[in-house]
């Protein structure tokens, strides 16, 4: 916390709540298609303005993104496991609903890769990039969740958008773990798409 508390906050939060204006605004005055892209293009676009570190965000490691990978793909198994384990003990069934090529495109590109560079590339690492700059990023993670799709467009459920902080926690903790963004990206698109698809019924 002290690393977050020693760093000069205005910039980046103030950045946090133009983007946060933005997509709201957007998402209340456009489709919700254009709205999708313009948003990713918002989070795209700022860190790049602000900061000219950005760029090395996106520098690809293969070892960094195995590592994450291998560390997602455990975490979604045992999250899959319970949801099952939780479907046998109220008697149901874990429903499949096969995601559309669009919709797994959309996911990856307008959603998992634009929020990781906006709030892992940018946010976590300008606060400081340690377990503060983490649990930080994580709450303006979540309050983004809540405010643009329960309180100003009336999309989703109060509930599942602030448990958003925990699955935020670890997209973090794999950024900082990893070193590159791309891990982070990885576990952010298979979690939604794993989350996404798979229903208790």
């Amino acid at each position: 916390m002290k690393q977050i508390l020693s760093k000069n906050l205005a910039i980046p939060l103030a950045a946090y709540a133009a983007v946060i204006a933005a997509i709201i605004i957007s998402k209340t005055a456009i489709s919700r298609e254009y709205a999708l892209l313009l948003s990713a293009g918002i989070m795209l676009w700022v860190p790049f303005l602000l900061d000219r570190a950005s760029s090395n965000v996106l520098r690809f490691d293969p070892r960094g993104l195995l590592r994450g990978g291998a560390i997602s793909i455990a975490v979604l198994f045992l999250y899959l496991a319970c949801l099952y384990l939780f479907s046998t003990y109220l008697g149901k069934t874990v429903k499949f609903i096969e995601p559309t090529a669009l919709f797994v495109f959309t996911h990856l590109v307008a959603i998992a890769f634009p929020e990781e560079f906006f709030f892992r590339g940018y946010l976590q690492r300008t606060l400081g990039g340690g377990w503060g700059a983490i649990v930080a990023s994580s709450v303006l993670f979540a309050v983004a969740h809540l405010l643009v799709i329960c309180v100003f467009t009336g999309g989703g459920a109060c509930g599942q958008n602030a448990l958003t902080f925990f699955p935020s926690l670890l997209m973090g903790y794999l950024y900082m773990r990893t070193g590159t963004i791309w891990s982070s990206v990885f576990f952010h698109f298979a979690a939604n798409i794993v989350y996404l698809s798979f229903r208790i019924a």
